[in-house]
């Protein structure tokens, strides 16, 4: 009698357990059901720990898909904001082409203004010859299809070749650079192409925005190779500073420069690839300044 009754007593207990397991199923089903497409963290009343374990592995997954919905988000809003300014940057100088090819067919042009109009046909054609190659280039490389060939280069002999490269334009700006250049720092293991590439972007950069004050240093510090360009162009505010990595970003808003918003982008994806850093400072009244870190110094 006495086994029977406590057999009834274990079989209401059990009874009462799987009811109030299936209760916060259904309770966990349903708020799964109202929420699949919202961001939540799914709730349980109970203090059972495997049914806790079990939510918990929910909302992770929860997590991870919000994570992955965030970065898709992203991915969709910087490709339209990509073609978006593409379109611009195209629409812009073809307009002015075909503005002045009329001009130049037009029969009151005369034979000198028709050579300054071929002048300025040939100047935007060149930017969009620029703008379509950097875009293909940064495209490569955001698509992993860039290949570098790794070797032992001398950057101190490689800086001098770019900044010789832009004398003429120093000059043509009434800029004396300064530069304070390390010839001992040692070699590091790099792609040669793409140091030129970086390189060259800074130097254009500093050169477009620099005034009539440039400085490029480059000094070993520790283990690590610093390289600085700096300029005495008018002060970033926080948002340049933020973006002006960025595809298409360009400081003047209304993108009269005619600087694809490309070079520095492309640079930050190379340094990035190459296991280094940049980043860029702005000090009130002494202009800004772009720092390349390299960290794969070579060692004899």
């Amino acid at each position: 009698m006495v086994f029977n009754i406590i057999a009834i007593i274990i079989i209401i207990v059990l009874i009462m357990v799987i009811a109030g397991y299936k209760r916060e199923f259904k309770s966990i089903v349903k708020q799964i059901d109202n929420h699949l497409d919202d961001y939540v963290n799914i709730r349980t009343g109970t203090s059972d720990k495997d049914l806790d374990r079990l939510v918990s592995r929910i909302n992770l997954l929860y997590d991870g898909r919000q994570k992955v919905n965030s970065e898709k988000k992203k991915v969709e809003e910087d490709l339209r904001a990509s073609i978006s300014n593409m379109s611009h940057d195209l629409r812009t100088p073809l307009t002015s082409i075909m503005g002045y090819m009329q001009l130049v067919r037009s029969p009151k042009t005369s034979e000198k203004e028709k050579e300054e109009y071929m002048d300025i046909i040939e100047s935007r054609t060149k930017y969009l010859q620029t703008l379509i190659s950097s875009f293909y280039e940064l495209s490569r490389i955001e698509g992993n299809e860039y290949k570098f060939n790794y070797k032992k280069i001398n950057l101190s002999a490689l800086l001098c070749e770019n900044i010789a490269s832009f004398y003429n334009d120093f000059m043509e700006n009434g800029i004396d650079p300064i530069i304070e250049i390390d010839e001992k720092v040692r070699d590091i293991i790099a792609d040669e192409n793409a140091v030129n590439r970086i390189f060259a972007n800074l130097i254009n950069n500093v050169l477009k925005h620099g005034e009539s004050f440039v400085k490029i240093t480059l000094k070993e510090d520790g283990n690590k190779i610093v390289t600085e360009f700096i300029n005495g162009a008018p002060d970033l505010s926080e948002e340049d500073v933020e973006k002006i990595f960025e595809r298409f970003y360009t400081v003047d808003k209304s993108r009269t420069s005619k600087s694809t918003g490309l070079g520095l982008a492309i640079v930050k994806h190379i340094v990035k690839l190459f296991n280094g850093e940049i980043f860029v400072e702005s000090e009130v009244g002494k202009g800004s300044k772009f720092t390349v870190v390299s960290k794969n110094v070579y060692c004899e």
